[in-house]
């Protein structure tokens, strides 16, 4: 019996060594090289044509190889054996890395800094010390929640917004509309680590973000269709948001002639902010797999939205 491997069609000798390394003795057949289907009785994939998993008869468990689940949302259908999601803690620690650097950036107003340097430009500005900096986290799943204690750890006043009640150290929890109501306008810096269903499909629109102070700065580490980008461009064109670090965007790789390439207040980076590591993701994946061999189901199974 054989792993059916597929992660976009990257990095396959990186997880094909991960899998040799942590699983020794498993046969590994990669996507689309499978001239026989009867042979796969485990898949671990991202981003994965959909209908192709009806084709194992043998399959028992679906391993994703990342947290995200919108590829899974838009499959027409879905295989009989069950399907789990990755949750590493070194991903979550790789994002709580990349959100802190830019709340960071925006509280101590670097972005300002920059552009004083190319015009040799010596001014001062007073800065808010982190605990008078306030944070607003938008979801507080696993990895939500470990960027939120993260900030709080590093001194800043965070709040944490989820749909339903939540409970997280160092952060003050607040759930539902009246939560989210009361929590952006105090926001300095809003934080998205939504996850991407349909229900959250542009959920920050004009209507939301405009709940912000005005000056208040965004961190999409989510999706990038979490956000109405039309909506965006014109908050951030009237100096009502006063800075965005976007790591997602709607169409990926961003097209070169998006806006947010040469907005001023705007900066990108490649949907990297955490990336998935096969070696430590295998490690996570055998354990879990050897789990699940003897009856004990992984910590984060996928349950597609209704």
């Amino acid at each position: 019996m054989a792993i059916l491997l597929n992660n976009d069609g990257q990095w396959h000798d990186q997880w094909r060594a991960a899998i040799k390394a942590h699983m020794p003795g498993r046969a590994v057949i990669e996507y689309p090289d499978t001239p026989d289907p009867d042979v796969i009785d485990y898949a671990m994939i991202w981003k994965h044509p959909a209908g192709d998993l009806e084709r194992y008869p043998n399959l028992k468990a679906v391993f994703s190889l990342g947290s995200g689940v919108d590829y899974l949302d838009a499959f027409p259908a879905l295989p009989d054996a069950p399907i789990f999601r990755l949750i590493d803690p070194n991903m979550a620690e790789d994002m709580a890395l990349y959100t802190l650097y830019w709340t960071i950036h925006f509280q101590r107003l670097f972005g300002t800094y920059h552009a004083q340097q190319k015009n040799a430009e010596w001014a001062r500005y007073p800065t808010p010390l982190a605990h008078d900096y306030k944070v607003a986290m938008l979801g507080l799943g696993a990895i939500g929640s470990h960027i939120a204690k993260a900030l709080a750890r590093n001194g800043f006043d965070v709040s944490g917004w989820s749909r339903s009640p939540k409970s997280v150290d160092g952060v003050k929890c607040v759930y539902g509309p009246d939560g989210l109501q009361a929590m952006l306008p105090e926001a300095d810096v809003l934080i998205c680590c939504l996850p991407f269903t349909k229900a959250t499909y542009e959920f920050l629109d004009h209507a939301i973000l405009s709940q912000l102070k005005r000056g208040a700065a965004l961190i999409n580490i989510s999706r990038g269709a979490v956000i109405n980008e039309d909506d965006l461009l014109k908050l951030l064109d009237s100096g009502h948001i006063g800075g965005a670090a976007l790591d997602v965007f709607h169409t990926e790789p961003l097209p070169q002639s998006s806006r947010f390439w040469t907005h001023p207040n705007v900066h990108v980076t490649p949907h990297m902010s955490g990336a998935t590591n096969p070696d430590t993701a295998v490690q996570i994946i055998a354990k879990e797999l050897a789990g699940f061999e003897n009856g004990i189901m992984p910590p984060y199974p996928y349950r597609r939205e209704d």
